[in-house]
């Protein structure tokens, strides 16, 4: 990492070397010499080398972290008021409004899911109550996949869901934020009773066609007015919705200019600040995207006519092929340093200054994993969204899906090899 070293402090200490040594305080240009490059050509302002650092990467880093997740925050506000003018005033119109503003809010937060694996707020939990900024938030705002039953009425054809009476027509239990925040995987892995999902699938219902029909839940507007446990339903989404609000709250405060964690965060050594940041964008390239959420539902055979449907990400709105695209758009937020208006110093930026040859890769590669996330995406909006992909193709008869799990594969041995190059070792992926 040698060109890491050249940071500001060593360009001062470089400088003052340059002007003790020179008696007459003259420069070079002083003097009538020119500077000159290489060639002989006379060298301008312009021509200076700028060394950049991987502090310069870890601010830009976190200000991106920021803004996405406030983003977030402020698209889940808007889905929340949605979801309040619908429950105050329950008609199919105002059910579909609140069904676009959760599609919308998806939109920033997928992307913000490149943060996760790296040893930040969101998935780090805390021991005996240390570390204090430990938020430990992501599987109660997007664990899945989600076995319906455990919320909500099922219908009976529906043979994926149904092991669990559902907390909804239990009158016993009184739902609060912290009441189903406790529930939240208590009873296995598909008890998901928080979170975008258990949202989701209060605002579609489940999906209970099939892949070729094109539909995607089909909830009615009245399941909120005359249908049994009504009004337990509309508490428990409006609870819901709060607890995703205050959960996205809680990571901009914290990832906030001068916030507990950002403040944890920008005091760590760079290049060890550095490698957790590239590590959750590995980690979501090299397995949750690539294996969780693309190659195990094309294996799965969990959904109408063995579709895979149940384990898809967004399996009641049929959002699934956003959902991919967002996470990858996420990944490459990291790897370049771009979101939104923000722009500045990236990991592909010191990789390309300390090896351009393997920057070319890393780029290649960047480009590979977007161009089949997109075909995913477009796909959808030509009558064939993730879940009638997985009944077209397998590992054995690859198609859009398993070619998007590989080049994220791909990216994930490029974004290895490139840490390497500027001294970061990334170890393995997570378990």
């Amino acid at each position: 990492m040698k060109k890491l070293v050249y940071g500001f402090a060593t360009l001062l200490m470089l400088g003052f070397i340059n002007s003790c040594g020179n008696d007459d305080n003259t420069t070079p240009e002083d003097d009538g010499t020119a500077m000159t490059d290489d060639d002989g050509t006379a060298m301008t302002d312009d021509d200076a080398t700028v060394t950049l650092t991987a502090a310069d990467a870890v601010a830009n880093y976190a200000e991106i972290v920021y803004q996405n997740y406030l983003d977030s925050y402020n698209a889940a506000l808007t889905m929340q008021t949605a979801i309040t003018d619908f429950l105050d005033d329950s008609t199919a119109e105002n059910l579909e409004a609140a069904q676009d503003a959760w599609l919308a809010a998806r939109e920033p937060y997928g992307q913000s899911e490149a943060f996760r694996f790296a040893n930040g707020p969101i998935d780090t939990a805390q021991e005996n109550g240390e570390p204090t900024w430990a938020l430990d938030n992501e599987g109660q705002m997007n664990a899945w996949p989600m076995d319906e039953s455990y919320v909500d009425y099922v219908a009976e054809l529906n043979g994926f869901a149904g092991t669990f009476s559902s907390l909804i027509s239990d009158d016993a239990f009184v739902i609060t934020a912290e009441n189903i925040a406790a529930e939240n995987e208590a009873q296995g892995d598909k008890a998901i009773s928080t979170g975008w999902h258990a949202i989701e699938f209060l605002l579609w219902g489940q999906d209970n066609t099939a892949p070729s029909a094109l539909l995607a839940g089909q909830r009615e507007f009245t399941d909120y007015t005359t249908l049994e446990d009504a009004d337990r339903r509309g508490e428990y989404l409006r609870v819901a919705t709060a607890l995703l609000v205050s959960d996205l709250n809680d990571l901009v405060q914290t990832w906030a200019p001068d916030g507990e964690y950002r403040t944890v965060f920008e005091a760590l050594d760079a290049e060890v600040a550095l490698q957790q940041a590239v590590f959750g964008a590995f980690g979501m390239a090299g397995f949750e995207v690539s294996g969780e959420r693309m190659i195990a539902a094309v294996d799965s055979t969990d959904g109408i006519d063995s579709s895979g449907q149940e384990d898809e990400h967004s399996c009641f709105s049929d959002n699934t092929h956003r959902d991919m695209f967002l996470n990858v758009q996420g990944i490459v937020n990291v790897l370049t340093g771009a979101y939104g208006n923000i722009s500045g110093t990236s990991f592909l930026d010191l990789v390309e200054q300390e090896d351009s040859a393997q920057a070319a890769l890393l780029q290649a590669a960047i480009d590979e994993a977007l161009t089949t996330a997109t075909t995913i995406s477009d796909l959808a909006g030509q009558d064939q969204p993730f879940d009638f992909l997985l009944t077209q193709e397998n590992v054995d008869n690859p198609g859009p899906v398993v070619a998007a799990a590989q080049a994220l594969i791909n990216l994930s041995d490029e974004i290895t090899a490139s840490a390497t190059t500027i001294g970061i070792d990334l170890g393995d992926l997570p378990e």
